[in-house]
């Protein structure tokens, strides 16, 4: 009898090294102005994504580990109801939820890469190309106890600099090529956005690289 071949076992966990180049990538401010400054007033002074409430951020178990080394900002989310328990079932296996002591706190270079990406994820379009980014869905709805868009940046796309657009589509780029997992999430969120649109007519909005800014090709297969 032959031996069986051991399958080749690949460790897709992201390296400390490879978080810390993509926080320089990630470095980049959103907007010209404190984007908080468009929802905190009506969040207690605290802006809507900075409340573990209502955005728990998700990091690497080694970007966390990372983090823990600089100081002691972040810490692991703790779940305290039903529902809280079944948002934590959604950890992946290198994944971890966090959260940390406030924004009053706030270091820039030890914000996560949710605090960084946010509010916007990759799109992909009908062929599963990376074409841009676009604002997480969820963001984009008002919250029912205030009435209020919950990411009113989200109305406001104009103000999101280029530079920040054209260096996160750089990071997306690497991070899907790097762990395939995350390709297929938002290879689905990217599918469920054009089948609401389908089902609904609600359009979303797609902000393109540079380079992709005046593609024909690009616009082709987005819906």
């Amino acid at each position: 009898m032959t031996e069986k071949k051991k399958r080749l076992r690949i460790d897709r966990s992201l390296a400390e090294e490879e978080i810390q180049y993509y926080y320089s990538l990630l470095d980049e401010s959103i907007t010209d102005y404190d984007c908080g400054t468009l929802c905190k007033d009506a969040n207690g002074g605290v802006p809507y994504c900075c409340q573990s409430d209502n955005a728990v951020p998700l990091l690497y178990k080694n970007e966390y580990k990372l983090l823990r080394s600089m100081g002691d900002l972040w810490h692991e989310w703790r779940p305290t109801d039903a529902e809280d328990k079944k948002l934590k079932e959604t950890e992946g296996d290198d994944q971890i939820f966090c959260e940390c002591k406030g924004v009053e706190h706030c270091i820039r270079d030890q914000r996560s890469v949710s605090c960084r990406t946010f509010p916007l994820e990759p799109y992909l379009d009908r062929r599963g190309v990376l074409v841009g980014l676009t604002f997480i869905r969820d963001f984009t709805d008002k919250d029912p106890e205030t009435g209020r868009i919950k990411c009113p940046l989200s109305r406001k796309k104009q103000d999101i600099r280029q530079v920040f657009i054209d260096t996160h589509f750089l990071f997306w780029e690497k991070l899907m090529l790097r762990k395939e997992d995350e390709y297929e999430t938002y290879l689905e969120t990217s599918r469920s956005l054009r089948r609401e649109k389908a089902r609904t007519g609600r359009r979303f909005e797609i902000l393109f690289p540079s380079h992709l800014l005046e593609s024909r090709n690009a616009r082709k297969y987005i819906y």
